[in-house]
C-alpha cells in the first residue's frame, strides 16, 4: 500500500518539546500513520500511552463509550517505554495515545513525521489554528 506525506505546510513533520511536567492528553490522530523518532528522553516520565484500534473512523464506529472509559481511568492503556533513537511507526488514527507527564529538567524531544494512505488530506484550518495559531 501506498504512503503520501501529510499535505500540510505546518503539520507533515514537527519537533515536539515536553518539558517538565508537560504532557500531550489523550487524542487521535487526524493523520493515519505516524512515523516518530525520539531524539532526547526526559530523566522520567513521558511514556507512550496507547489503546490499540478503540475505534474504526473509516467504518464511523466513534466508540465514545470506549473513550469515555479511557478518560475516566477505567480501561488501562498499553505503554511503550523508548529510548533516544527509536523509530517507531503508529497507526493513531484509530489508537487512542497519549505522552504522560515528564518529570526532571531535560525536555523530552520527539520528531513525527504523518502519512495517509490518499494524497492531499490536511489538518482543518481549526486544528491548525489550535496547534500552531496561524494557517500557513
Amino acid at each position: 500500500q501506498a504512503l503520501f506525506e501529510y499535505a500540510d505546510p505546518l503539520s507533515s513533520i514537527n519537533v515536539h518539546y515536553a518539558g517538565e511536567g508537560q504532557e500531550l492528553n489523550w487524542h487521535f490522530d487526524n493523520s493515519e500513520f505516524a512515523i516518530t523518532l525520539l531524539l532526547q528522553a526526559p530523566l522520567a516520565g513521558g511514556e507512550f500511552e496507547y489503546l490499540r484500534d478503540l475505534r474504526d473512523a473509516e467504518k464511523g464506529d466513534m466508540n465514545f463509550s470506549g473513550v469515555q472509559a479511557v478518560v475516566e481511568g477505567k480501561r488501562q492503556p498499553e505503554a511503550l517505554s523508548v529510548e533516544p533513537g527509536t523509530l517507531v511507526l503508529f497507526r493513531g488514527r484509530n489508537a487512542m495515545h497519549r505522552v504522560a507527564p515528564t518529570q526532571g529538567a531535560r525536555d523530552r524531544i520527539l520528531v513525527v513525521l504523518a502519512y495517509n494512505s490518499k494524497p492531499g488530506i490536511a489538518l482543518s484550518e481549526a486544528a491548525r489554528m489550535t496547534f500552531f495559531g496561524r494557517l500557513g
